[in-house]
């Protein structure tokens, strides 16, 4: 008997919380969109002409992503290191070594852009990946959103100014009903 009861009370709490859970649920549905676009770029340094490989492999992952009212413009970029590249040290200038993740309207129109410094991830002679800043607001739902993605390196000892490098934008999404 002891144990019915037990087990009468244990159904009981799982049929009070399973009703609870669903309610939460569909009072607030907490759903999320999200499209991403991955692209990689290859580039050579063009201050190092030693007899070891030194082209660098970049990728960016961009997204936008669309969670109830709010939209988040975010990237992931990753790099390998070449075999010319094993020890730390000062290859990228720190002024012009930097990432732009930029939240735009789909068609043309700017809305924000967040600055990420790359030189000192990048001169600490690892592979690695970082999420640079992201940037999140409410945008009408007339608009057609995405994020844009661009890498700038500037190379110690070349003599020239930063390279850019422009990723593939996340594909757009459309802005949050309201």
């Amino acid at each position: 008997m002891r144990r019915t009861t037990l087990a009468g009370r244990f159904s009981a709490v799982l049929l009070a919380a399973t009703v609870t859970a669903a309610v939460v649920a569909g009072v607030s549905p907490a759903y999320a969109v999200e499209r991403c676009k991955v692209s990689s770029q290859t580039i050579d340094n063009p201050a190092y002409s030693g007899p070891w490989p030194d082209n660098w492999d970049f990728t960016v992952k961009a997204c936008v992503t669309e969670t109830g009212s709010t939209i988040r413009h975010w990237a992931t970029l990753s790099w390998d290191l070449p075999e010319s590249s094993t020890h730390p040290g000062s290859i990228f200038n720190t002024t012009g070594t930097y990432v732009e993740v930029t939240a735009m309207v789909a068609g043309g129109g700017l809305a924000v852009t967040k600055r990420t410094d790359m030189a000192s991830r990048l001169n600490k002679a690892r592979d690695g990946s970082t999420t640079p800043a992201s940037y999140s607001s409410r945008w009408s739902n007339r608009h057609r959103l995405l994020t844009d993605v661009i890498l700038f390196v500037d190379w110690k000892g070349d003599g020239k100014g930063p390279q850019k490098l422009h990723f593939a934008p996340s594909p757009s999404i459309p802005g949050s009903a309201r």
